[in-house]
Parts: structure tokens; C-alpha cells; sequence
């Protein structure tokens, strides 16, 4: 009888360990509709790169400018995201995520709307790139009180929207309401100023000739500000060409920090003073900062980096989570000026205006 318990109980035992290996086998090998984002790789934008062609070469030159010496380094922060619809993540994979504050586990359609393939959104994140490092060096000589001088032109116009029928791609935008336009800026105002149904009249250029063009701006569904329903390319004329190398690397959220990086060498001194600042934000051509994503995964990746200040836009006040590292400065920022006055604060040994800002 003792020798029928023990085998029955060793037959138990051996059925539940075979049951628990089958169900971590299955979650290893079926594939999961999420994905994880977790802090990815740090660049010192003042530092050098390894360029496509194998040699070495500086992350930002500036042609036919004098560059002054700096001390210290400015990283760009970057988020990977593990999984996507071609190489989807198994339910095991998953579980790390769960115990670590820096990681998030979020649907893949989050990050790949339906139809949007990884090609696509690669594409996409390169031209974000592209845009953002032009309006970063917009924004730093600018700050720097050069003048900066800017065209618009329609890049594509939305199929039902406003502006159907009425612009075509490669029209140059002169003047709205009356007003010349100067920058991008300038003409959300003279379309908000027109109103959802307003009338709104823009002196354009096309094919050489200047015309004039009347549309009525629209609520977009789920918005709250009229829009004309075309994009807006901007081309800035630089005092200085720029060049950043960093091919690997997309979206628009590291705007702040080259802008940073391009006052930094561009002005006598040395602005970090041996600190190690980490940032992120969006940056447009007048030097506002704005909201970006992956903001905690960033946190995290600037307290790695051992940076004696982490930069972030106001913007995502909201995103801040109640799990933030121990002892990491943190300073929400609006524009470039806010931006730099953080960072000459810390060097002097004085403590900007912190998270506390949120809260009002």
C-alpha cells in the first residue's frame, strides 16, 4: 500500500513537472501581440561616430565656422523596441518586463498601426530624423542671434481635406491672411486665428508664378485645432552647412539635444563644464521644445549613463512615472533658452527648476 502512494504520488509529481514544461515550451514558441519598449543605446553628440564607410568621424560637423573646444557629454537618448509584425515576441520573452521599472510592455499596434509595415515605419523615422536636425540648427543659430531665413512648401496634400483641389505639392506658401509667414509657427497661428470653417487666403508661389489661394481650414476627428489638410516642408537657409552622422537613428525626439550640441560648439566656453547632460525633446525652428515618447525608458537610460542632469519636454509632464531613479536631476524644459539656462545652472553648482514644475 505505502509503495501504491509513493508511485502514485511520484506519477503526480512527474505529470505536473510535464505539464509546467509543455506550458513554457508553448509560451516560448507561440508569439505574443505585444512588444517591449526598454532603454536603447546612449550618443555622445559631441563625441565621433563610426561612419558608414568604416573610418571615424565627429557625430555633428559644421562647415566654413569657428568651433571652440568643449568639456564634458551631451547624450541623445534613444528607446528600442523589441518585437514588431514580422518578428513577433513569444509570451515568455515578456516576462523580464514585467519586474523591470525601465521596460514597458505595450500592443505591437501601438508602435505599427495596421497597415504600417517596418519598412514603412522605418522610413518614417529616418525622414523625422532628417527634419529634426534641420530644425535644430535652425533653432541653435538662431539662439545664437543669427538670422535663419525660411521657405514653406506644400510637401503633400490630403486626399479630402482641405487643401484638396485648391494646393498642389511644390507650392511655395508667401503669405497667409495678408501676413508674410516666417516660419512654420507663424502659419499655425494665421490658421487657428481663421477658425474651423473660416476662410483663409494664402499668397502662393507655383511654377514661378505668385497666385493667391482660398481655403476653409477643418476640425480633424478627434481634434481640438483647425488644419488645412497638406504638409508643410520647411527649408531653412543655415549660415553654416551641418552635417550629423548618425544613420542608424531615427525619429525627431533627439531635436533638443543637437540644438544643444550646436550652441555648444558654435560659442566660447565650455557650456557642460565637464557635466554629463542627457536630453530629449522635439525641437521647431523658434526653438520650442516638444513632447516625445519612450519617456520613461529614457530616464532610465540617462541615470545609466551617469548624467548629472536629464533633460525632458514639459510637454510630458503627465508621462513622468512614480518609479523614477534615485538621485537622477531632472528638469522640464520649453524652449532652448530653458534648455541652456538648466545646464549653466548645474555647471555653476546651482539646481534648476525641477519636476516641481509639473506640479504648477
Amino acid at each position: 500500500m505505502n509503495d501504491d502512494r509513493i508511485e502514485r504520488r511520484r506519477l503526480r509529481i512527474m505529470l505536473t513537472i510535464g505539464l509546467i514544461a509543455c506550458a513554457v515550451l508553448l509560451a516560448a514558441l507561440i508569439p505574443s501581440p505585444f512588444a517591449i519598449e526598454r532603454p536603447g543605446p546612449v550618443v555622445n553628440v559631441l563625441g565621433e561616430v563610426r561612419l558608414d564607410d568604416g573610418d571615424t568621424g565627429p557625430v555633428i560637423s559644421i562647415d566654413d565656422a569657428e568651433l571652440f573646444e568643449t568639456e564634458g557629454e551631451l547624450n541623445l537618448l534613444t528607446v528600442s523596441i523589441l518585437g514588431d509584425p514580422e518578428h513577433p515576441k513569444s509570451w515568455l520573452s515578456l516576462l523580464p518586463a514585467l519586474v523591470d521599472p525601465a521596460q514597458r510592455i505595450a500592443p505591437v499596434s501601438e508602435f505599427y498601426p495596421e497597415g504600417l509595415t517596418v519598412e514603412q515605419r522605418a522610413s518614417q523615422n529616418a525622414a523625422y530624423m532628417d527634419s529634426s536636425q534641420m530644425q535644430a540648427a535652425a533653432a541653435a543659430f538662431r539662439q545664437m542671434g543669427e538670422p535663419v531665413p525660411v521657405e514653406l512648401s506644400v510637401a503633400a496634400v490630403i486626399e479630402g481635406g482641405p487643401a484638396d483641389g485648391v494646393l498642389q505639392e511644390g507650392d511655395v506658401l508667401l503669405t497667409a491672411a495678408g501676413e508674410p509667414v516666417g516660419d512654420f509657427a507663424a502659419l499655425r497661428e494665421r490658421v487657428i486665428a481663421a477658425g474651423a470653417g473660416g476662410s483663409l487666403v494664402l499668397g502662393i508661389e507655383r511654377d514661378g508664378r505668385a497666385q493667391e489661394a482660398v481655403l476653409e481650414p477643418q476640425l480633424p476627428q478627434g481634434g481640438d485645432e483647425p488644419l488645412i489638410g497638406a504638409s508643410i516642408a520647411s527649408q531653412y537657409e543655415l549660415p553654416s552647412d551641418v552635417d550629423i552622422s548618425l544613420s542608424q537613428i531615427g525619429g525627431p525626439s533627439a531635436g533638443l539635444v543637437f540644438a544643444l550640441a550646436i550652441v555648444d560648439r558654435l560659442t566660447p566656453g565650455a557650456m557642460l563644464d565637464g557635466l554629463t547632460v542627457s536630453a530629449t525633446g522635439t525641437i521647431d525652428g523658434a526653438g520650442k521644445v516638444g513632447a516625445i515618447g519612450g519617456l520613461t525608458q529614457k530616464m532610465w537610460a540617462a541615470d545609466r549613463a551617469e548624467s548629472d542632469l536629464f533633460l525632458m519636454p514639459m510637454g510630458n509632464c503627465g508621462d513622468l512615472p512614480d518609479q523614477r531613479p534615485d538621485g537622477l536631476r531632472i528638469a522640464p524644459v520649453a524652449t532652448l533658452d530653458e534648455a541652456i539656462a538648466a545646464v549653466e545652472a548645474v555647471a555653476e553648482g546651482e539646481e534648476p527648476a525641477g519636476v516641481e514644475r509639473c506640479g504648477a
